[in-house]
């Protein structure tokens, strides 16, 4: 049986790393953006950098906040503290378009997220931090801005299955603030949901299956949201769950493998967590790994082979999670 690997921690940056995110279409593709200007592309399987490509000019350092490929994963999202929106080509390295004065240019991670459905989708925070600005890339100015959409300053954002009782088969996306609040809004900006936690929100994982499935399993649908605290709200029910292992330490990313077995957590003091989902609760398995600083971002590969970080002391960590859930691997047995 496969194994889990150990931790590398891949040093191709030179500031602190801010967005990772593993390509839909590519098992072992993965990106990372820092704040030395560079997007740089890896392969898992051994750690390599394949490319890096500098979205950095004389005129203007673009440190970037942000990363995230499209659905069809083709091109790369990244956001930066000049306020843009950059759009690159995977294949070529060239920088394909971009959209000015559109995207919060805080020094901390922000929300951009890519419609997991329609690769000309895409959200990110606008400039003051509060709203959400519509992208479809197929045009040259944004489709529109939700301006204000929370009280302070949104860390995340995700889009949702319409299958979620409040999508009612139209796209929608999830978004979480320092507020405390977390929202779900349609496209054109309509509020069809809002959840006060009551602490300060910096992620939000939405259980991945299709909603209400493994209910005959006794596993309900729930999003977990993580901030002061990482708390499981149950729609129609309400918070049922604190997790609070990570103490004082803020934490900025909650992600589930894809069956949604397993949830893991990063926070700002570099450790890295792990949890097994049961259906009444969320059983705390350890420590994963710890990097020497703040982890701001993380991602795990569409078949669960992979993990990654995004760390401030400069680094990017992979890890291997074991084997595939499907599908072929390079594992094998002598005897």
């Amino acid at each position: 049986m496969e194994r889990e690997g150990k931790v590398q921690f891949l040093r191709h940056h030179q500031g602190s790393v801010r967005g990772v995110a593993f390509c839909p279409r590519d098992r072992y593709l993965f990106c990372s953006g820092a704040y030395d200007g560079k997007v740089n592309l890896y392969s898992a399987q051994k750690g390599d950098l394949l490319h890096t490509y500098n979205i950095t000019t004389l005129s203007l350092a673009r440190n970037i906040n942000a990363v995230r490929f499209t659905s069809d994963g083709c091109r790369i999202l990244a956001t930066t503290t000049a306020r843009r929106l950059a759009i690159i080509d995977v294949e070529s390295g060239e920088q394909l378009g971009s959209y000015d004065s559109c995207a919060f240019n805080g020094r901390d991670r922000t929300g951009l997220a890519a419609d997991p459905t329609n690769p000309s989708i895409a959200l990110c925070c606008t400039v003051n931090g509060k709203g959400v600005t519509v992208f479809d890339l197929r045009m040259p100015l944004p489709l529109d801005f939700i301006n204000d959409l929370h009280g302070n300053i949104i860390r995340d954002l995700t889009f949702l299955h319409d299958s979620w009782p409040w999508c009612k088969g139209q796209s929608a996306f999830l978004s979480v603030s320092v507020d405390g609040t977390a929202k779900v809004t349609t496209l054109d900006g309509k509020t069809l949901q809002t959840v006060d936690c009551g602490s300060c929100l910096h992620s939000a994982a939405p259980t991945p299956e299709i909603y209400g499935s493994m209910a005959d399993d006794g596993f309900y649908s729930l999003i977990m949201l993580g901030g002061d605290s990482i708390s499981a709200y149950v729609p129609e029910v309400g918070i049922q769950e604190l997790l609070q292992e990570h103490g004082e330490a803020p934490v900025w990313k909650i992600r589930y493998t894809s069956n949604g077995s397993m949830l893991y957590s990063v926070c700002d003091n570099g450790m890295v967590r792990r949890y097994r989902r049961y259906p009444d609760h969320h059983e705390y398995l350890g420590e994963v790994f710890r990097h020497k600083s703040d982890i701001e971002d993380m991602d795990i590969s569409a078949y669960d082979e992979y993990l990654i970080t995004a760390s401030k002391d400069r680094t990017v960590g992979l890890l291997k999670l074991g084997a595939p859930n499907h599908g072929v691997t390079e594992y094998a047995e002598l005897t």
